[in-house]
Order: structure tokens, then sequence, then C-alpha cells
């Protein structure tokens, strides 16, 4: 039988469909930390995905706001016809 992975009933889930839910998304990847080997773009898919390391900055819902942790979170985009790169280098 597959393992089967569960989301932490507390994990955030967000999806932009305009500009303004694009800013909450940028907002919750303020100070993330995103390896260049964690992005990837699937030609195939027109999908470019990566895994950041983020701070949570939303309150957890049974904790106080105190309680600082970085969460791994994942980060997918439709649509996309190609990728550029400016200012680092891949390696």
């Amino acid at each position: 039988m597959a393992e089967q992975r569960r989301r932490p009933a507390d994990a955030l889930k967000l999806l932009a469909r305009d500009e303004e839910d694009l800013a909450v998304i940028s907002a919750v990847l303020q100070d993330a930390l995103i390896p260049v080997s964690e992005m990837a773009y699937l030609p195939e898919e027109q999908r470019f995905a990566l895994v950041a390391n983020r701070f949570r900055w939303e309150a957890p819902p049974d904790r106080p706001r105190d309680n600082f942790e970085r969460r791994f979170t994942g980060l997918s985009i439709g649509g996309v016809g190609a990728v550029r790169r400016r200012g680092f280098r891949p390696g």
C-alpha cells in the first residue's frame, strides 16, 4: 500500500486568481529560503515549481503568535511558457 502523506491540520493552502491574491502569497513567502536546486521548470506541463523554507507569519489556530517557526512550502505556477533567470547563476 502506498504511503499516505497527511497535511497538518493547520497547513496553509492558498490559490491566487488576481493581483490581490498574489500579494498575499508574496507576503507569505517573505523571508523564505529557496535554494536554486529546489526550483524546477516543467516545459511539457507549462509549470514552474519550487520548494521554499518559509517563516510562518500567520498565527497557528491553537497557539499564540509567539511560537515562531519555519515551514516547508510548495509553490506551483501554471501556464508558464518559458523561464529566464536574472541576477544569479543556477550552479
